[in-house]
């Protein structure tokens, strides 16, 4: 009899190998798994469809947001409604494999998990005329034959950081909204569902999802953004992850907050330590004591792909043009800063300032601006994949202090000024 208690133990052995291994890595570590992405914001995922009653409205919701979303396809039900696929595409929004018939890994075979997976590619390949790379199983399980198909046939596997359980009738559109709300942050991907789940809850997530686009765009001021997902390592998204932290732990401690969803600026008060300031008729405006206005820039919103170094300085230019009439409708309307006569910057990124009505001062040589430098350097390298690479001279490696006056960002940059600001300001 003792063959037997070995062999059961050889058996439950080969099974944890074959389920809980790799479904503990890829679903609950995230090791081999992305869980968050890498563009600024939010992305928001979609599962269990495309389904005739839903999917449409889901897109219209979408359109209304004006928001990019992703959708995890069943094959099954992709080859049953071909014009919504279709049109999930022509609104703008991406797709990824979520299995041909919905069965969970655990119950397949080796050769039946390969099959399965296989059948999805090439039905949604053949639907959409695009490469999918991108799967996520049903509940988010593994099993070690999904896990060898995605390793031979480059796929990535994309799961969540924030769910709302809006499968289970039982939550209303408001709890599946506080639910997400609770673990919304930086890189987060939600989960929602636009078909399956049990009766009547695909009409609560899709009341949800207006709820939830409304909410994290006015109260998170995060956009709602396409899912970005880089080649790169895991030990480069590790790294990626601690400086990220870093950087909200230094703005959660001096308090330097976001103004809009879609703003390039962040903005802080401070005392003021650096030379006197004044405006065209000599007035002070600011001397070393005095509070100000700090503008910091959203690092994770001037990510760039591009390599050419020129061609990231005019992406990064635009960008400010269009974030001076945020900051400017900001300063205008918050209590917060009505004494405020000056916002200042220390900046490498400070070619063009002059164009958008700042001034630009050298400062004095000191290990704090040096310290700065490097930081912002380190910071460049870790948005824009080729900072370290293009060696960009021009940049330099000393800060300036770039600043304006409250009442001279007003004039220039309120919204009902906008258009007339922008076509008097060249680019340089």
């Amino acid at each position: 009899m003792h063959w037997i208690y070995d062999l059961m133990i050889l058996i439950v052995f080969v099974a944890a190998i074959y389920t809980v291994i790799p479904d503990l890595f890829l679903h609950r570590l995230g090791i081999g798994s992305w869980k968050r992405h890498y563009g600024p914001g939010v992305a928001i995922t979609f599962d269990d469809g495309p389904d005739e009653n839903f999917t449409p409205r889901v897109l219209d919701i979408l359109d209304y947001h004006k928001v990019s979303a992703t959708f995890f396809l069943v094959g099954e039900k992709a080859k049953r409604y071909p014009h919504l696929v279709e049109q999930i595409l022509l609104r703008g929004h991406m797709i990824g494999a979520h299995s041909q018939h919905h069965r969970f890994s655990w119950k397949m075979s080796p050769l039946a998990t390969w099959k399965e997976w296989q059948e999805t590619i090439n039905t949604l390949e053949s639907l959409t005329g695009h490469e999918i790379r991108w799967i996520r199983p049903p509940w988010g399980t593994f099993n070690l034959a999904l896990w060898v198909w995605m390793k031979k046939h480059k796929k990535k596997a994309i799961l969540w950081s924030a769910k709302g359980n809006e499968w289970q009738v039982k939550y209303t559109p408001l709890q599946i909204t506080l639910r997400i709300l609770k673990n919304i942050k930086q890189g987060s991907i939600i989960l929602l569902h636009d078909s399956g789940g049990e009766p009547g809850a695909p009409e609560n997530s899709i009341r949800a999802l207006d709820m939830i686009c409304q909410r994290i765009i006015e109260e998170f001021k995060l956009p709602i953004a396409p899912l970005e997902i880089p080649e790169w390592t895991w030990w480069r998204r590790s790294a990626y992850v601690i400086w990220e932290k870093w950087e909200y732990l230094y703005a959660n401690y001096f308090q330097i907050k976001r103004i809009d969803a879609t703003s390039l600026f962040r903005i802080a008060k401070k005392r003021y330590q650096g030379p006197k300031l004044y405006d065209e008729d000599r007035t002070l405006l600011a001397q070393k004591g005095d509070i100000v206005a700090d503008i910091h820039i959203d690092s994770v919103r001037l990510k760039s792909k591009e390599r050419d170094p020129q061609r990231i300085g005019l992406k990064a230019l635009s960008q400010v043009r269009k974030s001076l009439p945020m900051l400017a409708n900001y300063i205008a309307k918050s209590p917060e800063y009505q004494n405020v006569k000056v916002l200042v910057g220390l900046t490498l990124l400070n070619r063009g300032a002059k164009g958008l009505g700042f001034e630009v001062l050298e400062m004095p040589s000191s290990w704090a601006i040096r310290r700065m430098g490097i930081t912002q350097k380190v910071i460049m390298s870790v948005y824009q994949p080729f900072g370290k690479s293009r060696n960009n001279k021009r940049l330099g490696n000393k800060p300036k202090l770039v600043w304006i006056s409250k009442q001279k960002l007003l004039d220039l940059w309120l919204p009902q000024n906008e258009d007339a600001a922008i076509e008097a300001i060249p680019l340089e």
